[in-house]
């Protein structure tokens, strides 16, 4: 479990700003609840991908999300950060405080329990989408609109907040109630799965109120839903989640695509990784051939100091260990990783001979990612038999 704990000052400000909140048990329970996060999530994983976490909050007075509702675990200007109701943002003040059921983050603001749709339209300011609701006649409590947003459990809606289609739109004249709500149940998706910005993927079929389906599509790291751009994403709700495009959902054209859709040469099906995500691999890739440069040049010198001839039965036939220092912040101790190179010869001279290199990084005590006592911070690269020569990594991260 991760815990988030806001700091002295946090807690104050909110009894300040909510000074009836002491007094209702109930609420104060959800809240607690809500800062309870299901997992492990170490600091140095915020914002590697997009990632929505399960609470402990499962009041349905409060939460209507399978599994409890979530929080949003990600980056803000860099920094870990976690995301809540109305797109409030937490920052970690000090992270990865381990305690025996998994970690503590301390964060300098109490999260915002998300509230009901309607609500959140309203204190977000989506002032187009509150216009264009109310065109619809979906502001009407007697509306079968109302029933559907506030009741149901675990809805994704995708809904418009643009001036074109606010207060002048005239689009929807003349339609009928049937009509009306047909285009309210296409641009809703109900499911266990909550189609949180974590979910997105490339030319899938979202399964809607309306009985048929819509399409999201990827170019270029955007995503469609049909021909519409989701211009905000993840506004967490009470019962699920709101996405915001640029233009509403039409039942009518379901066949409707993005105007420059990727070819199957080009295209790129996303998985949900942030571009973070994509630093972060590009990195380990430019490190591993950094690695393999370094254990060459490595595996040359030691095969110079070593051209004795070699028989009889396996033995070792040499060991070193030299310790690299790496800083990345001048201003924060360097870490030392260490470098083991062995040897292994079998049988007799022109035999198989084995060199296996191992970089690692010993940490101690360990840290919030080995928490569980595995290491994973170590590579093993294996150089075996006379040429060609079979050259082997192994990972743990």
């Amino acid at each position: 479990m991760t815990v988030l704990a806001p700091n002295d000052q946090a807690i104050a400000a909110f009894v300040t700003n909510n000074p009836n909140i002491t007094s209702d048990d109930g609420a104060v329970r959800a809240l607690l609840q809500y800062h309870l996060a299901n997992g492990t999530h170490p600091s140095a994983t915020f914002g590697l991908q997009p990632l929505f976490a399960h609470t402990l909050l499962n009041n349905a007075s409060y939460a209507n999300v399978t599994g409890g509702q979530v929080i949003e675990i990600t980056t803000d200007s860099g920094k870990p950060a976690v995301v809540s109701g109305v797109k409030a943002v937490s920052h970690l003040l000090e992270a990865d405080i381990l305690y025996a059921g998994g970690l503590i983050h301390i964060v300098d603001s109490v999260l915002t329990i998300p509230i009901s749709v309607p609500a959140t339209i309203t204190e977000a300011g989506l002032t187009d989408l509150i216009a264009l609701l109310d065109k619809g006649g979906w502001l009407d409590p007697s509306s079968p609109a109302v029933t559907i947003i506030n009741t149901l459990s675990d809805l994704s809606i995708f809904a418009p907040n643009n001036p074109q289609f606010g207060a002048s739109f005239t689009g929807w004249d003349g339609l009928s109630d049937t009509d009306r709500l047909s285009i309210l149940e296409y641009s809703i998706s109900q499911s266990d799965t909550v189609i949180y910005s974590s979910n997105f993927r490339n030319n899938t079929k979202i399964a809607t109120l309306d009985r048929i389906s819509s399409t999201m599509t990827n170019v270029s790291g955007d995503f469609y839903v049909d021909s519409s751009l989701i211009t905000t994403r993840d506004y967490l709700t009470s019962n699920g989640v709101l996405q915001v495009l640029d233009s509403p959902l039409n039942p009518n054209t379901t066949d409707a695509r993005p105007s420059s859709v990727p070819t199957a040469s080009s295209s790129k099906d996303s998985s949900g990784l942030s571009a973070a995500a994509g630093a972060g691999i590009g990195i380990g890739i430019g490190a591993l051939v950094l690695g393999g440069a370094l254990v060459v040049a490595l595996y040359m010198r030691i095969k110079r100091r070593r051209r004795d001839p070699m028989a009889g039965s396996e033995r070792l036939d040499g060991e070193s260990r030299e310790r690299v220092v790496h800083r990345s912040d001048p201003s924060e101790p360097p870490p030392t990783y260490e470098l083991d190179t062995k040897s292994i010869v079998e049988g007799r001279p022109g035999a198989t001979r084995t060199r296996v290199f191992e970089v690692h990084h010993p940490v101690k005590p360990p840290s919030p990612m080995e928490i569980d006592g595995i290491e994973r911070s170590r590579i093993s690269i294996t150089i075996e038999g006379g040429a060609p020569r079979h050259l082997g990594f192994q990972a743990r991260y």
